[in-house]
């Protein structure tokens, strides 16, 4: 049997939230696919769940110009000014190539700074920029606009609930 937690997610999305990932087949609702196997899935559930938080949070940084990993990269780094790149990568659970990427291009925009460790020439550190913290307090309140958006149907303790229960899959 599904989670009744995780079940809500997709239940109680009104059609206007679901539309965004799920396309019209101009068939009534008699023609739609069993899914139960699948919703008996948590998996299943947490992607079809992610598929509606993920497009609602795209349309709210494409306002800002940022992709979801580059405002990943931003939080982090305002939350720990002066992190090295190997922390950072770490916290984010990116390859430090894949990170080293993302740095260019936030560098390049003017909204971090790398600095070698004057201790160890190896290491780099990384803050944002006064511009870059004034675009990621911008898009911090966008964020919490679409989880507001893609949870409104749950009340405080369910969204408290959820995101306990979510960490404890991921969190070691």
């Amino acid at each position: 049997m599904i989670d009744p937690l995780l079940a809500s997610l997709l239940d109680h999305f009104p059609p206007t939230l679901m539309s965004l990932i799920l396309p019209s087949s101009g068939h009534d609702a008699s023609e739609q696919a069993d899914q139960s196997a699948l919703l008996d899935l948590v998996g299943y559930n947490i992607r079809r769940a992610y598929l509606v938080i993920q497009a609602l949070f795209d349309r709210e940084m494409e306002k800002h110009d940022l992709r979801q990993a580059e405002f990943s990269v931003l939080s982090v780094v305002r939350e720990n000014p002066g992190i090295n790149q190997r922390a950072l990568a770490e916290a984010l659970a990116v390859a430090p190539p894949n990170l080293a990427t993302l740095l260019d291009r936030l560098e390049a925009r003017g909204l971090l700074a790398r600095q070698r460790s004057t201790e160890d020439k190896r290491v780099q550190h990384v803050e944002l920029t006064t511009q870059g913290v004034r675009l990621y307090g911008r898009a911090l309140k966008a964020a919490a606009a679409a989880d507001a958006g893609a949870l409104e149907h749950l009340s405080d303790a369910e969204r408290e609930q959820l995101k306990t229960l979510l960490r404890k899959i991921f969190v070691e």
